[in-house]
């Protein structure tokens, strides 16, 4: 026989937590003596250990009080799967988040070893992102969240709300209105394929103001390098979960290029 005392110090909890479950009806000692001490029987250890997967599950007090009143293998058996689907959904939230988290360390590695804004020629895997269509302002933050927000994910959110510009209205100088915002997929089976290639990629460190003359450069550095832009200019903003100032903003542009 366990005491009270002695039960609480096994499964590592209050002794009143002990009393309140049994003035309730959730979990009762065995055996009570004729002076009201309370003793737990060996075989109540993983019955109580069951009670608390229960709770660690969700179910109220009295969910599980009115489950052992009347227990049934069915009654068990569709709780049991229920609390199986929360526990898949859960575990498919926290491996997106993982996903979030690793990628924006890498950015955030990338910014560490920024000391000044540069220009090169990149190959890149296939990546996938999700993207909308949007016509709007390079200022027009509020509608640009909120055209996210209504249709991705909060994990997707957390990924990092970028911008993309159809490659002609850079030529024709029209640098300032986006073509729609995009988002590289959380999920690798969600969005369209960027495709593998070379890209030319600008990291920018400096105020959000200052993007549309990035373009100007990357211009320039294409027709020195006599590459020809393809599809469209993909902006992302790599560490604006970390700004201490507007002027250490780090903007990634990525555009696909092709050697004429």
């Amino acid at each position: 026989m366990l005491s009270v005392a002695q039960f609480s110090a096994l499964h590592g909890i209050n002794k009143r937590t002990l009393h309140y479950y049994d003035d309730i009806g959730l979990f009762s000692p065995a055996y009570r003596t004729a002076n009201g001490y309370r003793y737990y029987a060996p075989w109540q250890n993983i019955e109580f250990e069951y009670i608390t997967m229960l709770k660690n599950l969700g179910l109220s007090n009295q969910e599980i009080i009115s489950c052992r009143s009347d227990p049934s293998p069915s009654k068990l058996e569709g709780l049991f799967a229920r609390n199986l689907d929360t526990i898949d959904a859960r575990i498919r939230s926290l491996q997106r988040t993982r996903t979030v988290l690793r990628t924006l360390r890498r950015r955030l590695d990338t910014c560490r070893c920024l000391t000044h804004s540069e220009i090169q020629v990149v190959a890149l895997p296939e990546t996938r992102v999700v993207r909308i269509p949007l016509d709007a302002n390079q200022f027009d933050l509020d509608q640009i969240y909120a055209t996210a927000r209504a249709r991705w994910s909060r994990e997707q959110l957390q990924m990092g709300i970028g911008a993309y510009i159809d490659v002609q209205r850079i030529y024709d100088g029209d640098r300032n209105r986006y073509s729609g915002v995009y988002s590289v997929a959380v999920d690798d089976e969600d969005g369209e394929p960027l495709p593998a290639g070379d890209y030319v990629q600008m990291l920018h460190r400096g105020n959000w103001s200052t993007l549309p003359d990035c373009y100007a450069q990357i211009l320039e550095y294409c027709a020195h390098h006599r590459l020809r832009l393809a599809g469209c200019a993909y902006e992302l903003g790599l560490n604006e979960f970390a700004l201490r100032a507007a002027d250490d903003y780090v903007t990634r542009i990525r555009i696909r290029v092709e050697h004429r």
